[in-house]
């Protein structure tokens, strides 16, 4: 449906003879339609989209855009989200032309949801609205795009992992939300991801680089501390607890090597989740034990927490899980 604002109306008197031409036919538009739909390519390429109208009025003419999403829970299963709003993305842009066409550009940023441009001319302006889904990558096309980046060995089973290399939910062409506002391919939740990070698979994984970087750096400082040796497999069980949470390896004094942490006993039924072997509750007892004390608690998150049931979620539970199924 076309909005139309400021039309003119006639002189309401009988013997008026005053020819007026009102705005629907003053402004119209010819492209695209209505809630038309396009999608960001499986590259993470903008669409094409050609926004013309028909004037009859004086030029230049007055445009203006804005792009705008809801984020909504999705989890990583092809169903419907949660209604509520988790954020909101915004972004918008004006700009004044001669040219009755504008193919959309959004300031160079891939950017998704509704996309709703004005156009102005004298007193009359017209809106237009469409819908800008995505297209997620094969898994190849993510392990080529992390290959071509310096230091990231390792990088594509955290993706693997995290999203199994998916950026979208198929089912509505929105990117991935985590109740925790962990967003697409990396579930970037800290720092938090830019609107492009939210919806371009490759600036997810940018984002998601820079924080492997830092940690990959804090795994080698923590590692080689008082020039202490390490294998390449140590590193990589190093990095990826950090990526979850905290350190892997604690030092063995009397055989001089870097261990596992001795304390941690991991729910092998699930991918970060263990326990302490430390605290009180948790001594003496088996991994299905203390399963089946707490199992109904994970649901609940950080409020599953409690004296009573005192699992949690930890990093060095997420490497073993990750590196050594």
């Amino acid at each position: 449906m076309q909005e139309i604002k400021g039309a003119v109306s006639s002189n309401s008197g009988a013997e008026s003879l005053v020819k007026v031409i009102s705005t629907a036919n003053g402004l119209s538009w010819v492209s695209p339609g209505e809630n038309d739909g396009f999608y960001i390519s499986d590259q993470a390429e903008f669409p094409e989209i050609t926004f013309e109208v028909r004037v009859q009025g004086a030029l230049p003419l007055s445009w203006s855009w804005e792009v705008e999403w809801n984020a909504k829970v999705s989890g990583l299963k092809e169903r419907a989200r949660k209604a509520s709003s988790l954020q909101e993305f915004k972004k918008s842009g004006s700009f004044t032309s001669n040219s009755q066409i504008w193919i959309a550009e959004l300031d160079g940023e891939v950017l998704g949801g509704r996309l709703t441009v004005t156009v102005v001319s004298g007193g009359n302006s017209i809106k237009r609205s469409v819908i800008i889904k995505g297209k997620n990558p094969s898994k190849e096309a993510v392990a080529a795009y992390v290959g071509d980046l310096d230091d990231m060995d390792g990088f594509e089973k955290l993706l693997e992992q995290e999203t199994g290399s998916k950026h979208f939910i198929n089912l509505d062409g929105e990117p991935i939300v985590a109740f925790d506002k962990g967003y697409g391919i990396t579930q970037m939740t800290n720092p938090a991801p830019t609107y492009e990070q939210a919806w371009s698979w490759k600036e997810n994984i940018l984002g998601g680089s820079g924080i492997y970087k830092d940690k990959v750096f804090a795994a080698k400082k923590y590692l080689g501390q008082q020039g202490r040796a390490y294998t390449d497999d140590q590193l990589q069980h190093e990095v990826f607890s950090r990526w979850n949470g905290g350190s892997y390896h604690q030092w063995d004094s009397v055989a001089e090597v870097w261990v596992r942490k001795k304390s941690i006993l991991c729910d092998s039924n699930a991918g970060n989740i263990g326990w302490s072997m430390d605290k009180e509750k948790n001594k003496g007892r088996t991994e299905s034990e203390l399963r089946e004390r707490d199992k109904d608690k994970y649901r609940d998150g950080g409020k599953g927490q409690t004296k009573d049931h005192p699992w949690q979620y930890s990093g060095v539970c997420y490497a073993d899980h990750v590196l050594d199924k």
